[in-house]
């Protein structure tokens, strides 16, 4: 019997048009996800990448088991057929297992098609981009991932469909399956959120196993692999992976046992009593015709009220409505807290409401909520068989369609409710009480409307359908399109409904920088709904017609005159809002998606690499007149380069150029004639009638116009906002010969493009070329201007503020500027006028910001001489991206790291004043010393300035302070490298900033601590003397020269591995005894286990050891260590040895003992680097 009813089960599951379909969006997915990226040089077909789909689209057997299970499990009920089944021969064991099987067939039958969609489409890929094709990779993935996601999704929806028979429910429970997967990624910090940061402590095994799916075990485990191992190496089922498989199976497992001992298999009766109601005497009413108005507004009106109240109590009035707001607001506020809360160098942000409308800004699973509810709100009538009772009122079209959607609007509401009421309770959960309740109402716009557009669409496709399940299906297909559509190539925003430019939220500037492009697109949309709501009411499902074709016949009758002047009306405002959003976008903002600008930069570099070899004039002066509109999002420059020819050779021709981002810019140059003029890469050649003689100088005009409106990809350096507007002027100022900052690091393009797979240096200048500039900018009368150099007068005319900055000594090429409505401080430290320029209100860190600057003002002064300016100065600007930047004379901090973050926990390191202090002291590194264009050049500016905010951290703050700052980058180069299989050594490193930064940082520090700090600061010094400006410019080798003066071999040796090569640990302590003697101190034995490694990340090869390594041994607990905790004992000792038995004495009972104390040794695992003692007499 039970074969026989599973094959009536699968017939009936099989020739569903909803699986059919499915079948085919799952084959398509497939074939569409092998065009993703799995890393470069990852082969498509990898087993990594194959497992990774399968992993991925596996999170897709939540609809697919719940439509299945809506519209298959419960049909019994819904055709009231389960009376009938009930009564015959077939028992309930039977019957639950042809249930639950023909739903797990069902479903895993659809997650084949997707992996038979990876076979296919792998085979439409280049071959440069596969690997060997194996089956088992196919395969195998399938039953570690598909088969157990399968069984887990389908056991939760089926046991919760049967028990209840409610659809609704059904729906629920798949929400609540999101959730749990949503809740696993959060605490394991997945890469595939948005809101994702870097971890450095990484997640821990019951993280782990809280993701139901398993995926955060994967990413976990294979962040640490190589290239060759994800082209060769399948995902084991092994450790914490078997564990996840075997939790969530077992949890499955007992939720079936569980259902199948509360599932009665008989006809429900009502108790007893339950619906006994006293009688009572009806009054006789007499009949009478009461006159109805069939055709006013009023009669219409009054209809649409009743509907829509009837509507929206199916939605609210309903258990599985409000598990799923419980389970949302659940999900939201743990992503959010997690987010404000728990980022990179455990920064603790206050809960201000500009941050919180950033992360609460985006609600793209309610459009899972929009479909499932639309669903059911338009086939609602159906579903009970009241369709011909109501259709059969008198009333249009217009009222049922207004009602519903109304009602899908007022769901979207309460879902944005929900949000800002987790916005306020962390707020207040946090002591913040300045809600800004104005700005959290913004986001029924800027949230809200583009979901309302969203439901419309959902509306209209769904009167279409003659099958609700299908109708599902095809909104799931339009929702991953319009989500995912940009990794097919459909980027533009006029091709993705209801899509907008990413919103970007800023304390500074509001939604400000997008709201116009937002307002149009939005208008644009508003069209297209428009004409999709009136196609929708004219093809509304009633009674009366149910066929497509005769309903499209009724259409004109449907509209009437008022509906064909708003179809009018819908098609004018789409085409226009359209033709302006074109024009904007691609006109003026010369529109490229990714592949386009891509293809851009290639061409480019073939084209004009050549240029780079091409003796062109050194610029000396410039002279600029800035315009800035903040309102109408551009500027304009009017300016002058006085050139000279510092070559050997007279200088026939001057290549020109600008950036793409500049909208327009024309040249004066004297004495010459036009040659090329390359619109396309904005190059221009002038031929000089009288060649420019070596030593001569020549100044040439020019103008520009830049625009950067919200229709234009966002650029954190080149933003024109309405207020905290930031311009990094000198990468948009003219050019002369070639320019390599737009040269493609794309290996596998440049290789098809038939260029080297890394670009090759241009010719190493090593001489200074500072320039003199001055420049007068204006923008709004309430705005101020923080550029470099100094202040010389300030006034305004009319509604424009004007700043007249000059440079008081020639410096480097940059000119950055920013502006805004400002608050300030001022404080005169040792001659020099120390400036912040911040956001009325945020003044937390302002204390820490100004400590920040005077101590490493004092210590570079100290060491590398005077600082050359009479101010510093440094401003706020919008938290779009990075942390701060430097130029000379002023810098320029982000608000959310530096400004609106919470450092009052002291065990934490101040972001705010560390950041200070490295930009300050890219005042001397980076701005009086700058090195060689050459590989390995960021060792002396940003390593420099790395290790600098180390030693001003320390000395301002304590060692042990410093340690768990040492620590998290030691973490967090682990994490990033392991995402590179080219990681390059300190000298040589190019495009890797974790190198320069975090290892920059662990080095120097290391080279401090074993060379002493002295000798270190002898050596920086007299890199310093030799190669500051004017000096000639400096290379890594150059450092290491100095490094090696006064070095032992052991320590020359020692120079080169952190600086040339990639040398990491591996150490482990393991106890063997402590105990006390006689004289009152104690002896501890200790086991020392030290491996050294020398390669890239999991590509090692050990190497002997020949090492010297401290050990510290505590009195404290770690967890009880503070910023004045000193070790009991301090020593550096000798390894030669992977194992080693020391033994140690101190004076007081020992707690804890650790190796590498203060953890600049780069470690992938510094957790067995320290073991707790219990002592014993």
């Amino acid at each position: 019997m039970l074969s026989s009813l599973l094959r009536f089960e699968l017939k009936y599951h099989f020739r569903q048009i909803t699986f059919k379909i499915a079948a085919i969006i799952f084959f398509l997915l497939g074939m569409i996800a092998t065009r993703g990226g799995f890393g470069n040089e990852v082969y498509k077909n990898s087993p990594y990448a194959i497992a990774n789909i399968t992993g991925l689209l596996s999170l897709c057997s939540i609809f697919a088991a719940t439509l299945f299970c809506a519209n298959v499990i419960l049909r019994d009920s819904h055709y009231k057929m389960d009376t009938i089944i009930y009564s015959t021969s077939v028992k309930r064991f039977p019957y639950f297992m042809t249930k639950l099987s023909g739903l797990f067939i069902a479903v895993f039958s659809i997650l084949c098609f997707t992996t038979a969609g990876v076979f296919i489409g792998s085979f439409m890929l280049p071959e440069d981009e596969l690997g060997k094709t194996v089956i088992y990779y196919f395969i195998q993935p399938l039953l570690t991932f598909g088969a157990p996601n399968v069984f887990l999704s389908c056991a939760l929806i089926f046991c919760v469909g049967l028990l209840t028979g409610n659809t609704r429910a059904v729906y629920a429970a798949g929400v609540l399956l999101f959730v749990l997967y949503w809740v696993g990624s959060v605490l394991n910090n997945s890469p595939l959120l948005a809101t994702s940061s870097l971890n450095p402590h990484g997640p821990g095994t019951l993280s782990l196993l809280a993701d139901p799916f398993g995926l955060s075990a994967f990413f976990s485990e294979t962040r640490s692999w190589t290239v060759a191992q994800k082209n060769a190496h399948l995902f084991a089922l092994d450790g914490t992976f078997l564990l996840n498989r075997l939790l969530w199976a077992g949890f499955a497992l007992v939720l079936l046992i569980l259902s199948y001992r509360f599932f009665r298999f008989e006809v429900k009766l009502p108790a007893a009593g339950k619906n006994k109601r006293s009688l009572k005497a009806v009054a006789v009413i007499p009949y009478r015709s009461i006159a109805v108005d069939l055709q006013g507004l009023t009669y219409h009106w009054k209809a649409f009220r009743s509907q829509l109240k009837l509507e929206t109590i199916s939605v609210f009035r309903h258990i599985p409505f409000m598990v799923m707001m419980i389970l949302w607001i659940f999900m939201y506020a743990m992503e959010t807290k997690d987010t404000l809360f728990g980022g990179p160098y455990s920064i603790r942000s206050y809960p201000s409401t500009s941050l919180l409308l950033q992360e609460l800004r985006s609600i793209k699973p309610a459009m899972l909520l929009i479909i499932f509810y639309a669903a059911e709100l338009i086939w609602r009538e159906r579903t009970v068989n009241v369709q011909a009772l109501v259709y059969g009122t008198p009333v249009k079209n217009v009222v049922p369609w207004a009602a519903k959607t109304a009602s899908l609007g007022i769901l979207i509401a309460a879902i944005i409710t929900a949000n800002i009421g987790i916005g306020i309770g962390l707020q207040l959960s946090n002591g913040y009480t300045r809600l800004e309740l104005l700005r959290y109402a913004s986001l029924y716009y800027y949230s809200g409307f583009p979901l309302l557009l969203f439901a419309v669409l959902v509306v209209f496709v769904m009167s279409l359908t003659s099958n609700k399940y299908l109708g599902m299906l095809i909104c799931l297909f339009i929702t991953a399109f319009l989500l995912f559509s940009p990794r097919l190539g459909i980027d533009h925003y006029l091709l993705r409904y209801a899509s907008v430019p990413e919103l970007l939220y800023s304390a500074m500037n509001g939604f400000g920088h997008y709201a116009r492009a937002f307002n149009w697109y939005m208008l644009y949309w508003s069209g297209l709904a428009l004409i999709l709501s009136l196609a929708t009411i004219a093809l509304w499902q009633n009674s009366r017609q149910l066929n497509l074709r005769l309903r499209l016949s009724e259409t004109g009758s449907q509209w009437g005159k008022p509906g064909k002047l708003f179809l009018l009306a819908g098609i004018l405002i789409w085409a226009g809002a359209g033709s302006w959003i074109y024009y904007q976008t691609n006109i003026i903002g010369r529109y490229k998606n990714k592949l386009a600008q891509q293809e851009w930069q290639l061409e480019y570099e073939k084209k004009y690499k050549q240029l780079a070899d091409i003796y062109q004039p050194v610029i000396k002066a410039v002279k600029t007149t800035v315009d800035l509109y903040p309102d109408q999002q551009m500027y304009t420059v009017k300016g002058t380069y006085r050139l000279r020819n510092e070559s050997s050779a007279p200088i026939t021709a001057l290549w020109l150029g600008t950036d793409p981002e500049v909208s327009s810019a024309s040249f004066t140059v004297p004495s010459s004639k036009e040659g090329v003029q390359d619109k396309h890469f904005n190059e221009q050649r002038y031929d000089l009638t009288t060649p420019l003689l070596p030593g001569k100088e020549m100044e040439i005009r020019f103008s520009l116009q830049a625009t950067r409106s919200g229709f234009m990809p966002f650029n954190n350096e080149h933003s024109v906002v309405e207020n905290g507007s930031y311009i990094e002027l000198e990468k948009y100022l003219p050019f002369l010969g070639y320019n390599d900052r737009y040269e493609s690091d794309d290996k596998t393009a440049r290789r098809k493009k038939g260029l080297p797979e890394t670009a090759a240096l241009s010719s190493v200048d090593t001489i200074y070329h500072l320039v003199d500039y001055e420049t007068i900018i204006s923008t709004k009368a309430d705005q101020q201007i923080i550029t470099v150099g100094e202040l010389q007068k300030q006034w305004k005319d009319g509604d424009r503020h004007y700043f007249h900055y000059k440079t008081t000594q020639p410096s480097n090429f940059m000119f950055a500027f920013s502006s805004a409505k400002y608050a300030s401080i001022k404080e005169e430290y040792k001659d020099i006028a120390l400036n912040i320029y911040y956001q009325p209100g945020q003044t937390y860190n302002l204390p820490a910001i100004m400590q920040g600057m005077k101590d490493a003002l004092d210590y570079n002064t100290e060491y590398f001489g005077p600082y050359p300016y009479k101010q510093l100065a440094l401003a706020e600007i919008p938290q779009y991206r990075g942390a701060a930047t430097s130029y000379p004379g002023a810098m320029f901090s982000v608000e959310n790291i530096n400004f609106m973050s919470n450092y009052s926990d002291t065990t934490k390191v101040n972001q705010a004043y560390a950041i200070t202090a490295h930009e300050t002291s890219h005042q001397w590194w980076g701005a009086q010393f700058q090195p060689a264009a050459a590989a390995g050049n960021k060792l002396l500016t940003e390593s420099l300035a790395k290790y600098i905010e180390d030693i001003v951290l320390e000395r301002r703050f304590g060692k042990m302070y410093l340690r768990n700052y040492l620590q998290t980058d030691n973490r967090l180069y682990s994490i990033l490298r392991s995402m590179y299989e080219d990681e390059m050594p300190l000298d040589s490193a190019t495009g890797q900033p974790f190198v320069h930064y975090q290892k920059g940082s662990l080095a120097m520090y290391a080279l401090k601590e074993n060379l002493g700090e002295e000798k270190l600061t002898h050596a920086l010094q007299s890199l310093w003397a030799k190669h500051a400006a004017p000096g000639p410019k400096a290379k890594p080798e150059h450092l290491k020269q100095e490094l090696y003066k006064d070095a032992s071999p052991a320590q020359a040796i020692l120079i080169n591995e952190l600086l040339s090569k990639m040398i990491t640990w591996s150490m482990k302590l393991s106890l063997i005894e402590c105990k006390q003697l006689p004289d009152g101190r104690f002896s501890l034995t200790v086991q020392v286990n030290i491996v050294k490694n020398n390669g890239r990340y999991h590509s090692f090869k050990p190497l002997p050891i020949d090492d010297d390594i401290t050990i510290a041994v505590f009195e404290q607990q770690p967890e009880d260590w503070g910023r004045y905790t000193q070790p009991l004992h301090l020593q550096t000792y000798h390894f030669t040895n992977g194992e080693t038995r020391l033994t140690m004495i101190v004076n007081k009972k020992p707690a804890s003992v650790i190796i590498d104390p203060y953890g600049y040794m780069p470690e992938e695992n510094q957790q067995d680097n320290i073991i707790t003692i219990k002592s014993k007499k």
